[in-house]
């Protein structure tokens, strides 16, 4: 995790969120579905033994895809590589509620998938050094532009936030005002915030999603340091309440991975060419 004075300087460069919009990206996404975010998001975790990544995990992941695939199932998933920090996978699930959610489970469970699921995930299991999930809700009045064409997107920056207790009115306060000035410092971001409700840390545990087309976004992100903080208006105060109610931050990078993903047709349509990548 940051140190306090290192994530008060996330606060700056980091959740912003200001995200340029190419103009071909732009094109791209006019013939594509634009979505919401989900309203409960559901995020595995895999830590994978040393040497177990590559080829192998993706034989074990392309288990599920195949059982999901002969069962058409409508529980689409996204994998996606960590490209700084630790190695490790990330699998993200969406669903319109917690009802939903359940009776995702008891399909997984007693479905005509149960039999393949058990399989795959004893094989899957050989090379996991361990395995997190956590469950996340969607808050929409804090969250920015949050619906996008997410079939075209090729990565996430996943910003973490720890509070520290007792800081939701000063986090409420802060997320007002950066989102104010993300608003006018980039009216084109994307950014969709959670909250944990269940997982190892759910107190105070928030992210702040924001899906890009490439890694390159990031420069203009940076570059567009100085016109948020004009935005901000007030920044004594903007630093206060990040100081006040974040005991961490941490930003990290994601790729999604394709071969280990089962999406739907609007996201293949997209783009054919990466969507159908092995």
């Amino acid at each position: 995790m940051l140190s306090k004075s290192v994530a008060m300087y996330a606060g700056l460069c980091l959740l912003v969120g200001g995200v340029f919009t190419p103009p071909n990206l732009k094109a791209q996404e006019a013939g594509a579905k634009v979505t919401p975010p989900p309203k409960v998001l559901v995020i595995d975790l895999e830590f994978l033994k040393p040497g177990k990544s590559g080829s192998l995990h993706q034989k074990t992941e392309s288990a599920f895809v195949t059982a999901a695939k002969n069962a058409k199932s409508q529980n689409y998933y996204l994998a996606s590589q960590a490209v700084s920090g630790p190695p490790r996978t990330i699998f993200t699930f969406g669903y319109d509620s917690f009802a939903a959610f359940e009776k995702q489970l008891k399909e997984d469970a007693t479905g005509p998938m149960a039999a393949q699921l058990d399989s795959a995930f004893q094989a899957d299991g050989e090379l996991l050094a361990s395995l997190q999930r956590s469950v996340f809700v969607l808050h929409d009045d804090m969250s920015v532009n949050a619906p996008c064409a997410i079939g075209t997107m090729r990565y996430f920056q996943i910003t973490r936030v720890k509070l520290h207790p007792g800081q939701r009115k000063n986090w409420e306060e802060f997320v007002k005002m950066w989102k104010d000035a993300v608003t006018k410092t980039d009216p084109d971001a994307h950014i969709a915030v959670f909250s944990e409700a269940y997982g190892w840390e759910s107190g105070g545990v928030w992210l702040l999603i924001h899906p890009m087309k490439s890694v390159a976004e990031v420069d203009t992100l940076n570059a567009n340091n100085e016109k948020f903080r004009q935005n901000v208006g007030d920044w004594a105060h903007y630093q206060e309440l990040l100081g006040a109610a974040f005991e961490s931050s941490q930003s990290n990078l994601f790729a999604f991975d394709p071969s280990m993903s089962y999406v739907s047709d609007d996201w293949v349509k997209a783009d054919p060419t990466f969507w159908n990548k092995k």
